[in-house]
């Protein structure tokens, strides 16, 4: 069996890419795989060197999708199945490819986040757009209620999975905090995502605000490519008795990220919705204590008071935190939970067999809106 993936980038990072790789390269130990990607301009460049990882052009809207479609279209008859990992470049170019059958697997709902980002109008476009898209293909999703969004394309869930392994040998909490100039006293609250306004950054500077022994630190870029840093700059202006607590760090490799959850006593994140965040499972796999948004993806994921607590506003949020860092044996008590919780139902080699047997279905005939032709040799 051999798989062709694609997906918009690695380079730039984010909790979907980083998860598409973690699988891929689990993939590679059982069948042959390649992956195309289009290169940015993140911090993430080593993950382009990545054995099966190939660049086939830069990430440009339109112009990367048409780049996406010349690559898959010369991989014609040299793979069984494609298995696209993002709306926004990888899906419209396989289409345009007529690359069959196909894989097409929503870590977080399309139609929100660009509609969140665009307006109404691209909303409405990409719900009007997806079932011509997805005509012929086999969709997944990463949890129930993002399947239950996108019910009548009949998805299979497969949740995403991480490595308990990585998250096994973290460094102690003092040796973490000393790699990184962190105060060694400071109860230390972690966030890892984007500074952009779905995430909600300012629960978290509202909620420091109330927890005056405690230190913020936000691991995450605070400029993008549609906001700018308007939204960043917002925040400074807004919540100024938060910042002389707060640390805003920018993006790093996600290698640096793990010392950071090693140096934390909290991982909280307020974001609006989700799909199966991959920053709150790595905080679940490494032992901490989880504070997190009211919303369906985080149900899913966090079981309440035993993985993780969840909250409706950055006050709750702030409450909870309070209630959580005076009380250590409650925090050690869930963030043992979540790392099992992890280790039981998430670990990367259930999920990659999971795929592997998706994988046979389809080719087989069987899976849900497979289509029969090679890739590259399909009709949509």
């Amino acid at each position: 069996m051999r798989i062709l993936f694609v997906n918009s980038h690695v380079d730039k990072g984010g909790g979907q890419a980083i998860q598409t790789l973690q699988l891929f390269r689990a993939l590679r130990s059982r069948i042959d795989a390649e992956f195309l990607v289009l290169q940015g301009s993140g911090v993430h460049q080593e993950l382009l060197r990545e054995p099966g990882v190939r660049s086939v052009g830069a990430l440009r809207y339109p112009q990367g999708i048409e780049s996406l479609r010349r690559a898959i279209g010369k991989a014609s008859g040299q793979f069984d199945l494609v298995h696209v990992n993002d709306v926004y470049f990888g899906l419209p170019a396989t289409y345009l490819a007529r690359a069959y059958p196909r894989v097409v697997l929503f870590g977080t709902d399309p139609v929100q986040e660009l509609g969140w980002r665009y307006g109404p109008g691209v909303r409405e476009a990409v719900r009007a757009s997806l079932p011509v898209l997805l005509a012929g293909s086999t969709l997944v999703t990463n949890s129930e209620p993002l399947g239950d969004a996108f019910r009548r394309f009949s998805p299979v869930v497969i949740p995403n999975g991480i490595d308990p392994k990585r998250f096994a040998v973290l460094p102690s909490r003092d040796a973490a905090r000393l790699e990184l100039g962190l105060e060694d006293s400071a109860r230390i609250v972690l966030y890892v995502g984007k500074v952009i306004p779905v995430k909600r950054v300012e629960w978290l500077l509202e909620a420091i605000q109330r927890v005056p022994d405690a230190r913020l630190v936000i691991v995450g870029g605070f400029r993008e490519e549609h906001y700018g840093d308007s939204y960043y700059r917002g925040l400074l202006r807004s919540y100024p008795e938060a910042l002389p607590r707060t640390s805003f760090v920018g993006e790093v490799p996600s290698s640096r990220v793990d010392t950071y959850l090693a140096a934390a006593d909290l991982f909280a994140f307020p974001s609006r919705f989700e799909g199966m965040p991959n920053a709150v499972m790595e905080a679940m796999a490494a032992g901490l204590p989880i504070v997190a948004s009211d919303i369906p993806a985080h149900r899913a994921l966090l079981l309440v008071e035993r993985t993780g607590l969840l909250v409706r506003s950055g006050g709750e949020m702030g409450e909870t935190i309070a209630r959580l860092l005076a009380d250590d044996r409650l925090c050690r008590q869930l963030g043992a939970a979540s790392r099992q919780f992890v280790q039981e139902h998430l670990a990367m080699d259930v999920i990659r067999d999971r795929y592997l047997t998706l994988y046979r279905s389809v080719l087989a005939g069987s899976g849900r809106g497979a289509a029969a032709a090679p890739v590259g040799e399909g009709q949509p």
